[in-house]
């Protein structure tokens, strides 16, 4: 990838480009940012500046034998580490492949996006084991293939959790021309003795504007479509993309029914959304209740805000009009927080019917009383 294919981030591209030309790229980086920043993108451009047999001034050529292989990710020297569903026994080699179809999409995909396409039991939590470090001992302590130098990117190293240690002495005390790119999100999760020892980078996460004007480059989406989507997204892209390419033709209605299911003390109907809700898997039932939020924030702002043009597709503009006057501003704020942990939940592997049932019951707790 190269630095011209990095959406934005101008200021930090040109610092790592000098630090190549002057002979002073720090051997460890930390590329720290939110998800959906363009933190894995950067260290791949980075990487293939540093192999490229032809860079300019402000990128590296893309035509080379390196820059062709590192773009495809086979080069024999750049290797990528990154948690698997592989158990104790598992490695990143196992799979590259579905590796290398993923970020040859989209890199700016998060860990659910990645657990969705490996794990063969979606409740199984991806992992970076004591022989997934072994692995990357022994290949960063093997001779470079066909150059001076190794590399390595490890995607979300707070999955490494106690294995963190028997990198530290490696990345204190790399063999000669060997780069490490940690690629995280997450830096409480990370041991200071990690952080210590890489130079920080840190990537913001991307404005309501520039993420407008990436729709607007990729999709060629009407601008006023990519406005509501960037609006939505907060600056994620990973979420933008989803927002734009997911099949969800019916989330918007499905969210209305539930909402009147409860409003309503339709338990039966409930039960039967909350299995049809289970049955999307989770990262769709989380895009689907993320959506949900959205629209409960477009409720709040109408209803608190005069003369406040809401932000939403149109076919959802007249409910979340309706829902703003029905509902106290109490009672969405406590419905927000509600949702917002089931997500929380299910990112970690809840079972998501038990979840969404269970906050059908509060949800209709809290337009009880808001009656």
């Amino acid at each position: 990838m190269q630095f011209s294919q990095v959406y934005g981030l101008e200021s930090i591209k040109k610092k790592l480009i000098a630090s190549v030309k002057a002979n002073r790229l720090p051997h460890a980086l930390l590329f720290l940012g939110p998800e959906g920043s363009g933190k894995l993108a950067l260290a791949s451009a980075l990487t293939q500046y540093v192999y490229c047999s032809n860079p300019s001034d402000t990128d590296s050529c893309g035509e080379c034998s390196s820059c062709r292989k590192i773009t495809s990710l086979t080069h024999p020297d750049v290797h990528y580490s990154f948690p698997h569903t592989g158990g104790a026994e598992g490695i990143s080699d196992d799979f590259i492949v579905q590796w290398r179809e993923l970020v040859t999409k989209n890199k700016y995909f998060n860990i659910t996006n990645w657990a969705a396409i490996t794990a063969k039991d979606e409740n199984k939590s991806p992992n970076l084991n004591i022989k997934e470090v072994r692995k990357i001992l022994t290949k960063l302590s093997l001779k470079s293939y066909e150059g001076e130098a190794k590399s390595l990117i490890l995607w979300m190293p707070e999955y490494l959790q106690g294995q963190s240690n028997a990198l530290l002495k490696l990345i204190e005390e790399p063999p000669q021309k060997t780069y490490f790119s940690l690629v995280a999100e997450n830096s409480d999760a990370l041991l200071a003795t990690i952080t210590s020892r890489t130079q920080l980078i840190k990537v913001p996460k991307y404005t309501e504007a520039e993420t407008q004007e990436f729709l607007i480059d990729k999709y060629a989406l009407d601008p006023q479509k990519a406005e509501q989507i960037a609006y939505l997204s907060e600056g994620n892209f990973n979420k933008a993309v989803e927002l734009v390419e997911s099949v969800e033709d019916n989330y918007a209605e499905m969210f209305r029914d539930w909402m009147l299911a409860c409003y309503s003390n339709n338990l039966g109907k409930v039960s039967t959304l909350a299995d049809s809700m289970h049955k999307l898997g989770r990262v769709q039932l989380q895009y689907f209740l993320t959506n949900g939020l959205s629209i409960l924030r477009e409720s709040m702002l109408y209803q608190t805000i005069d003369n406040y043009e809401i932000k939403a597709e149109k076919d959802q503009q007249d409910f979340i009009k309706k829902f703003s006057t029905t509902l106290n501003a109490s009672c969405i704020e406590k419905s927000y927080a509600q949702i917002n942990e089931v997500i929380y939940h299910i990112q970690r592997n809840a079972n998501a019917k038990i979840a969404i049932f269970n906050l059908s019951l509060q949800l209709r707790y809290n337009f009880v009383r808001n009656k």
